[in-house]
């Protein structure tokens, strides 16, 4: 019998994952075996890991780095971008400063909530208060550091699929040093950018401030869609101090704000006058030593939704929606050494309020309060002549969660609801040569209830919403297997894992409460490879400039939910999660030029359709994005850039009916002194 063409194309489809897959394994062996040029001692420190600075190869943890170079060669505007572009996993990004979800190994941010998210977003190790990655410009930006797998032994909840960790920049060379420049491109695109760094004797500052805005862009097979300009501008500063050699102080503010910013619909039912005014404010101050580290700091997060009036049966006037979320936090750490052996303690507080109003009847969403205290400890042996590493840690965690008086919400019964939790994880790292190293990770990780999860009780737009006292946090058990190759200008790394998740918190209707509520539920199974590989072929090969290949991929082998609820109505498969994802890419450069072309890989992937309702699962067809950036110094002062986003012109959009725009070309100027 004739197999059906959709099912020879399935086939055809599965194949291609499955030889991309074995050829990039097959790659990375053949390479790890091979022997190199002369020995280049440079060692990846990261801090993110450990929370203490360490090399990389010495942290059982699968780590992901996006470097200075990185962000320095990226097309990225802000950090949505370089996170979409670092392929990492799946990514919601909208028209209109709005990147409102971050995947890590099947676990996401949640789309409007910072404490329903099951990936942690940090900066310089503190909450950065938002789950929109677009309010984060990326000139303040020296790396990211991305740690896959369980981390909430030391960062607390929400760190089921990993942390992002941005980390920021700060004064490092002696004297005064700056910029100044600016920037023009394709939809009426411009911007201005000043910088200013340095250290005179015992302090260090650093100082940038831009302003940018972009018109209405074209997006291909529809044309110009409207309402997707905008206008932005950002403040950085860090100030430093240091005292007693190895004692620093450091005083940090982070500042962005956007306006007039387009919210365009999805193409089923666009609208043209809707617009959003977002800003993000951020202040930090903290006090470090080489054994200790105390912090404290305060960040302030504002949405503004303007909606203009729809006509119908459903008709509504002119609406304005304020969300408003400060999030503060003070952490403190201490590191003991006993010989070669190491022991970290800690604890932290975190404090998320958010406040919601609506000028026309009651705000989505009661006002809240979430207290979160805990405390860690992670101790680390180093055996055999520091060949073999062993950690262990645990953690304690209590949260306190209140649902607040609401104006607008006159059925609302505040309440008070606490919970705690505790989280152990392990890992060892074995060396079986200054090249080569074996790593194993096993942790459990968590998210705790939200407060409306737990304590709301009130009515709403005609519904009732009843939270549930008895939920257990979300948990995830996880298990890492990992090989580790460098030498010299050549870096590998693949790691196998495997998550167990449990106790899923699912809202649903409770015809005997006559209420919307929550309760936990069988979770999912997520089980994958993440790989990277690179090598520097310049040097290598004699020649006087580098030229280096690159590759980063997450492949999911098994993603499958585990709860007979949600397998009846959206099937087996994970939503919004990607069969495999892969940054693939060439970097190149000498004294004065550079240049980095980069595709970005996003597979198919199951997702509802919400044009229709109710809204049916369909499968969002895979896509590739080529972006290309290249700079050039001709004198010493002066810096020229251009780059082109989606170089062929593709048409493609990571969310559904919101397309992204057509090819996008960008020149830019800047006198360095």
């Amino acid at each position: 019998m004739k197999q059906s063409k959709k099912f020879q194309t399935s086939l055809a489809i599965t194949s291609l994952n499955r030889f991309a897959f074995y050829f990039l394994i097959l790659i990375f062996i053949l390479f790890s075996s091979s022997v190199l040029a002369e020995e280049i001692k440079i060692e990846e420190i990261v801090v993110t890991a450990t929370r203490i600075e360490e090399p990389k190869k010495d942290v059982p943890a699968s780590v992901q780095i996006i470097t200075h170079e990185d962000i320095k060669n990226s097309t990225a505007k802000n950090v949505g971008d370089l996170i979409s572009e670092g392929s990492i996993g799946h990514v919601h990004k909208y028209p209109g400063a709005l990147t409102s979800s971050i995947g890590l190994r099947g676990f996401r941010t949640d789309l409007f909530d910072d404490l329903k998210s099951r990936v942690l977003v940090l900066i310089n190790g503190h909450r950065a208060g938002t789950v929109n990655l677009a309010k984060i410009p990326v000139e303040d930006i020296e790396r990211i550091e991305i740690v896959k797998g369980p981390a909430s032994v030391l960062y607390g909840s929400s760190a089921m699929g990993g942390v992002i960790n941005i980390i920021t920049k700060e004064g490092k060379e002696e004297g005064i040093h700056g910029s100044i420049g600016g920037e023009i491109g394709s939809w009426e695109y411009w911007k201005t950018q000043a910088e200013l760094n340095g250290k005179k004797g015992a302090f260090d500052f650093y100082f940038t401030a831009s302003r940018s805005a972009s018109d209405d862009y074209d997006a291909k097979d529809y044309g110009k869609i409207e309402n997707t300009g905008y206008n932005d501008e950002t403040v950085s500063a860090r100030l430093g101090y240091r005292f007693f050699d190895k004692h620093h102080i450091s005083l940090g503010f982070q500042h962005w704000k956007g306006w007039k910013i387009g919210s365009p619909g999805p193409r089923y039912s666009p609208d043209p006058d809707d617009y959003t005014d977002k800003g993000r404010d951020g202040f930090d101050i903290g006090y470090k030593t080489e054994t200790f580290n105390a912090k404290y700091y305060l960040t302030k997060d504002r949405d503004e939704w303007h909606e203009g009036p729809t006509a119908g049966p459903w008709e509504t006037p002119c609406s304005i929606y304020l969300k408003k979320t400060d999030t503060q936090g003070a952490s403190l750490q201490k590191t003991f050494s006993i010989g070669d052996h190491r022991i970290v303690i800690g604890g932290q507080w975190d404090r998320i309020e958010v406040d919601s109003s609506s000028s026309t009847g009651a705000p989505y969403n009661p006002n809240s309060r979430y207290d979160s205290y805990g405390a860690f400890t992670e101790g680390r042996l180093s055996l055999f002549n520091k060949r073999l590493l062993l950690s262990a840690g645990v953690r304690y965690d209590y949260f306190e969660n209140e649902i607040l008086e609401t104006p607008g919400i006159t059925s609302l019964k505040p309440r008070k609801e606490d919970i705690d939790h505790v989280t152990v994880r392990g890992g060892l790292v074995y060396k079986l040569t200054d090249n080569l190293n074996l790593k194993g990770n096993v942790g459990t990780a968590f998210r705790a209830p939200a407060p409306d999860e737990l304590a709301t009780d009130y009515v709403s737009w005609g519904i009732h919403w009843m939270g549930n006292p008895d939920l257990k946090p979300e948990k995830s058990t996880s298990y890492d297997i990992g090989i580790n190759y460098t030498k010299e200008l050549f870096k590998s790394e693949l790691t196998f894992f495997h998550t167990e998740f449990k106790d899923k918190i699912l809202s649903y209707y409770d015809g005997a409460l006559a209420a919307w509520t929550f309760k936990n539920v069988d979770g999912a199974i997520l089980q994958g490879i993440d790989a990277s590989l690179s090598y520097d072929a310049g040097p290598a090969s004699g020649l006087k400039f580098s030229i280096e290949p690159f590759a980063n991929i997450t492949y999911h082998t098994r993603y499958s939910s585990k709860d007979d609820l949600e397998i009846k109505e959206y099937g087996k498969t994970l939503l919004y999660t990607p069969k495999w994802t892969g940054a693939f890419g060439l970097r190149a450069g000498k004294d004065k030029w550079d240049v980095r072309l980069i595709a970005n890989y996003t597979g198919d992937e199951k997702v509802q359709d919400l044009s229709t309702y109710p809204s049916p699962v369909v499968e969002k067809k895979d896509f590739t994005v080529l972006n290309l950036k290249g700079s050039y110094r001709p004198i010493k002062n002066l810096e020229i850039t251009a780059s082109i986003e989606n170089l062929f012109d593709r048409a493609y959009e990571y969310a559904q009916y919101y397309p992204m725009p057509r090819r996008t070309a960008v020149a830019g100027i800047k006198w360095v002194f």
